[in-house]
């Protein structure tokens, strides 16, 4: 049946009171063999199994423990008689030693991971008759400790752990936990095992629904919640978003960093925390674990992963887009996320996940898989045996069109005068008249002007004067020309930054763009892509549109200094769509920007040359989930509700 919760949903059978102690028993004992926490061949052990009602009010938490007398026995080494009876003052002492045993075992954390100090307002032990109980009956009897933790607000999150047993205990233990928040009658149950924290969020403005309440409107009430949280609405869940591009294949990876430590431990002072030092010093060790987990293949080829993200994030931290403020965490409630990239050369034709990170903490993820328009959720799973998930390209392949545009414009024919070689000959003349008025021979003339003759052709191709020709008019582009080289190109330009190295999107950049001002460009619209909402991360553009382009008449100061007559300038008015995609939800900017272009012919192509940008506003900045195009939900805790399997009795 299912069981809505606090901040997700759980599905189990509800298995309340003592007699059904056995089968939480078995099932306990099941799971612990299937998990390979204890060896299958081994004799049976002694198992304490308990029951902790928790009712979260604004001002305080209560906690209802109800044991066994049993436990005592486990935890309070009680002794019996020689005939096998344990005494009622025996009992009573014990239950004065597990008072404080309690205290010290149930840890009940704020939102920063400190644990809350509470205190043993009483205890029912009126199953407990004046003589005693025996040995073989000490299952038959409870005792209920009531425990109060007092809260200074109301709390948005809560995280509860129990560590009855120590991590070298011959027996194991565990937690009925059943948790229900003021003002909904919903109960959140689950079988907590020592040292896995279970973190609850509590919204007081909308806590859960009646068990009665219609289907629709839980519905709507999980919808919310998704939104509220991005869409990652459990705390001790491993989180898998498969991204597969163009030019990458990226593997987003959030997991508990209790459930990060069931595989290697980090090093750390205080066992329940991991200060900023801390975590700087296990980077290295985290990112060489990943490096070589959950291999990826692309087209039949490992590729090993770059690590371009690694952080640690607290309880109140929900985008994880964003680049995490560094400060300590707690080990019970903190996660780590890690972001891996796997270039590739353009659209893989295969990719294949294999998922090997099982231990008898973690059985099973459930992934998500983002393949441009589609969407899958491949379960890995160590029961079934089912740990690859291959994804066949269907037949799409990068097309970024990037091109140059031809100058179709004809130039004016040029004139060219030899300037040298006119003087020259000008010059030559008039010597030889001047010498000839000097009464010098004929001869001495003659040589003269040979002379100077020759000289003037030497000079011949040194000086010459080249224009335009006067005789035709000024080539001038028209208004719709004009537009569609400025809109290809301008396009070009952004298409470029769909390249994922600096080397490709220079290469695609000079197709557009010439110069010094290739440079300046590709500065300038890198950093407008960057969303400074999201750590930096760089937006793919989905969607330019131009409100206005305006061809500017006559030729100002800037047109004047480019070489070519042909060169024309654009005024424009445009905005840009930009997204940001990481685990599950997108983000998406747009801006607006009005500035001045300079087009010039470069070798028979049009270049954009130079730009004065005149005004930058921002539009809008949303965040919406990606859809999941399956029938399932991405996460089995948050299952669709139904009416016909919502339980409706508390636990």
């Amino acid at each position: 049946m299912t069981m809505r919760v606090a901040n997700t949903v759980c599905d189990f059978e509800r298995l309340p009171g003592p007699k059904n102690r056995f089968q939480l028993l078995f099932l306990f004992c099941l799971s612990l063999l299937i998990g390979g926490l204890v060896p299958a061949t081994s004799e049976a052990h002694p198992i304490s199994v308990s029951q902790e009602n928790v009712y979260v009010k604004r001002d305080k938490v209560l906690i209802s423990m109800q044991i066994y007398v049993e436990d005592l026995y486990f935890f309070q080494k009680l002794e019996p008689d020689e005939e096998n009876i344990v005494s009622q003052a025996k009992i009573k002492k014990a239950i004065e030693q597990h008072k404080q045993f309690l205290l010290d075992r149930l840890l009940v954390r704020d939102i920063n991971g400190e644990k809350l100090q509470g205190k043993v307002v009483s205890v029912d032990d009126s199953s407990v008759k004046p003589e005693g109980v025996a040995m073989s009956d000490l299952m038959q009897f409870t005792l209920v400790f009531e425990l109060e933790y007092p809260l200074e607000k109301p709390p948005e999150f809560l995280t509860f752990s129990q560590q009855l047993v120590d991590s070298n205990a011959g027996f194991p233990a565990m937690v009925q936990f059943n948790l229900k928040q003021e003002g909904s009658e919903t109960p959140y149950a689950v079988a907590m095992k020592p040292r896995e924290p279970q973190t609850i969020r509590f919204n007081w403005e909308h806590p859960p629904l009646d068990p009665d309440a219609s289907e629709a409107d839980w519905q709507a009430w999980l919808k919310d919640r998704r939104e509220e949280t991005l869409g990652i609405t459990s705390y001790g869940t491993i989180y898998s978003f498969l991204y597969i591009e163009d030019f990458e294949v990226r593997h987003e990876i959030l997991i508990p960093l209790a459930t990060l430590e069931s595989f290697f431990t980090l090093e750390k002072k205080n066992p329940d925390f991991l200060s900023v030092a801390e975590q700087e010093a296990s980077r290295a060790r985290i990112e060489e674990y990943f490096a070589k987990a959950n291999p990826i293949e692309i087209d039949g080829i490992t590729v090993k992963p770059e690590v371009s993200r690694l952080d640690f994030y607290g309880l109140d931290f929900t985008d994880f887009a964003k680049r995490a403020e560094k400060k300590r965490v707690s080990v019970a409630n903190a996660r780590v996320g890690i972001i891996l990239t796997y270039s590739t050369k353009g659209t893989p034709d295969t990719v294949k996940v294999t998922w090997d990170m099982f231990n008898r903490s973690v059985w099973s993820v459930e992934a998500v898989c983002f393949a441009f328009d589609q969407s899958y959720k491949p379960v890995f799973s160590k029961l079934e045996r089912n740990s690859e998930f291959m994804w066949e390209n269907p037949g799409r392949k990068v097309s970024l069109d990037v091109n140059p545009v031809a100058v179709t414009l004809q130039p004016r024919s040029v004139w060219t005068i030899p300037v040298v070689s006119g003087f020259g000959f000008l010059l030559c003349v008039m010597m030889c008249l001047s010498l000839v008025r000097r009464g010098h021979s004929r001869k001495r003339t003659l040589t003269a002007a040979a002379v100077l003759f020759f000289v003037s052709l030497l000079c011949l191709p040194l000086a010459q004067v080249s224009f335009a020709s006067p005789l035709q008019p000024v080539p001038e582009i028209s208004t719709e020309k004009a537009e569609a080289v400025f809109k290809t190109l301008h396009k070009n330009i952004y298409r470029s930054f769909d390249y994922h190295s600096d080397s490709d999107v220079y290469d695609a950049l000079a197709k557009s763009a010439e110069g010094s001002f290739l440079e300046t460009l590709y500065r300038q619209i890198n950093q407008s892509l960057k969303m400074q909402e999201q750590g930096g991360a760089i937006a793919r553009v989905t969607d330019v549109d131009w409100e206005v382009i305006q061809l500017q008449s006559g030729r100002n100061q800037q047109t004047q200094d480019l070489q070519d007559e042909r060169s024309f300038a654009v005024k424009s008015t445009w905005t840009v769509a930009g997204t940001v995609e990481h685990w599950g939800h997108i983000h998406t900017r747009t801006n607006q920007y009005e500035g001045i272009f300079y087009l010039e012919p470069v070798e028979g192509t049009w270049k954009l040359t130079g730009m004065e940008l005149l005004d930058e506003q921002r539009l809008r900045f949303q965040t919406s989930l990606r859809e999941v195009k399956e029938e399932a939900p991405v996460n089995t805790e948050e299952p669709t509700p139904s009416k016909k399997t919502a339980d409706k009795s508390s636990p």
